[in-house]
């Protein structure tokens, strides 16, 4: 009887684990659990567009005079840039982040009805649609 070299031996050796454990792989589409959280209901909401940093403040006064910046919108555009848009709601004090994040830079510092579904979790809205309130 002939024996195999060493290297031969190790050489199937790994290739008969790496087949065993590549034909674990995922489960079939029919065996993965199904999502069972039913999507949050569209809701209206109304507010200002504005920026995380000035919209905890509840105002852009400090920011404008420390950046020099001479209107609101501007100030929310380049605020924006590193915290983000969100919806602030000054009668409530409330700050909603905004799942779009270009849409709102045109309405910068403007009144808006902002419609989609709210994740309370993280007080996200996904936007279905954003329109200015006049």
């Amino acid at each position: 009887m002939k024996e195999f070299p060493a290297g031969a031996a190790l050489f199937i050796s790994a290739v008969l684990s790496v087949s065993a454990f590549a034909f674990q792989g995922t489960p079939s589409p029919q065996a993965q659990p199904k999502k069972t959280r039913a999507a949050a209901p569209v809701q209206t909401f109304v507010g200002v567009i504005s920026d995380g940093q000035c919209a905890v403040k509840g105002s852009h006064k400090e920011v404008m005079a420390k950046a020099k910046v001479n209107t609101a919108a501007n100030c929310v555009k380049g605020c924006a840039r590193r915290y983000g848009y969100v919806l602030y709601v000054p009668s409530t004090k409330k700050i909603y982040k905004l799942s779009d994040q270009e849409r709102p830079a045109e309405l910068a510092a403007r009144k808006v009805r902002i419609k989609g579904a709210l994740d309370k979790a993280t007080q996200t809205i996904y936007v279905s649609s954003i329109e200015p309130v006049l």
